[in-house]
């Protein structure tokens, strides 16, 4: 019985999150790829970054893996600081290969730089580019 309040409370809390996520035009999302390589392909949504008009930006991006063993896509809610190069990741909806869905968050999550990740590169120029 426990088991099954853990996965409801876990179900409730994925509807809220992808609601937040569909209100506020998201359901129009202009998706654009940003990266393909031997990964994945990457797409971040432009129109989160054309928003927000300061240097800390939020942006939604979305990455299909490829030939992941156990992910098939996931969706990440990612914060830029763009004048300090700096990256925070505070909401992560994975998708396993089984269907399964899976939210992290963490609101407060720590600054990092962004570094010489490529992927991490193309998605902090994809956000920032707009200021």
């Amino acid at each position: 019985m426990k088991t099954l309040l853990q996965r409801s409370y876990a179900l409730l809390v994925m509807i809220g999150f992808l609601f937040l996520m569909i209100t506020d035009k998201a359901e129009c999302a202009d998706w654009i790829m940003v990266l393909e390589n031997g990964e994945g392909i990457f797409y971040a949504d432009r129109e989160t970054a054309l928003k927000n008009k300061t240097q800390v930006k939020e942006a939604r991006e979305l990455s299909v893996l490829k030939n992941h063993k156990e992910i098939r896509r996931y969706l990440e809610v990612v914060e830029y600081d763009c004048n300090a190069k700096k990256q925070r990741v505070n909401h992560i909806l994975t998708y396993s290969t089984s269907g399964e869905a899976l939210l992290k968050t963490n609101g407060n999550a720590p600054w990092e730089y962004i570094g010489t990740d490529q992927k991490a590169k193309v998605f902090f120029d994809s956000a920032c580019r707009q200021q």
